[in-house]
């Protein structure tokens, strides 16, 4: 088996499905703020669901993207618009089809910094996501 480097290059990362880039961000942003309430709150596993729920869902992931939308840089721009332009099948429950769509944006920036491995600018914004956890 040969060996498996997680950072993938730039132009391979673009020429992705964006939702194949949202799905592989939603599990990133998941994974860090569980392990984030782990650590800062050691709650039971229900109580984690629900403050993880209330971080990765469209109307929390809607609002970190539009606190970040004007400091995008122009790859990351690029990015998002590819992802709200993509025919997405299903909607959100009690969000709009614009918040679910701009939540896709974010959820496919934050697959695509993780895969290229910008790990500084991936950790700003999965930083300023737990603003919605702390607003709690």
């Amino acid at each position: 088996m040969e060996n498996i480097d997680f950072i993938m290059d730039k132009a391979k990362a673009k020429t992705m499905q964006p939702l194949v880039l949202a799905m592989i961000g939603d599990s990133v942003q998941t994974l860090f703020v569980r392990t984030y309430i782990a650590d800062k709150f050691g709650v039971k596993v229900n109580k984690m669901n629900k403050m993880v729920s209330s971080v990765v869902k469209a109307g929390s992931q809607f609002k970190t993207f539009k606190k970040i939308e004007e400091s995008l840089t122009e790859e990351e721009q690029d990015i998002a618009r590819r992802a709200r332009n993509t025919h997405i099948h299903s909607k959100a429950k009690n969000f709009s089809y614009a918040e679910y769509i701009y939540a896709t944006a974010l959820e496919a920036l934050i697959g695509y910094l993780h895969l290229t491995g910008e790990k500084a600018r991936l950790n700003q914004i999965l930083i300023l996501s737990l603003e919605e956890l702390e607003a709690e």
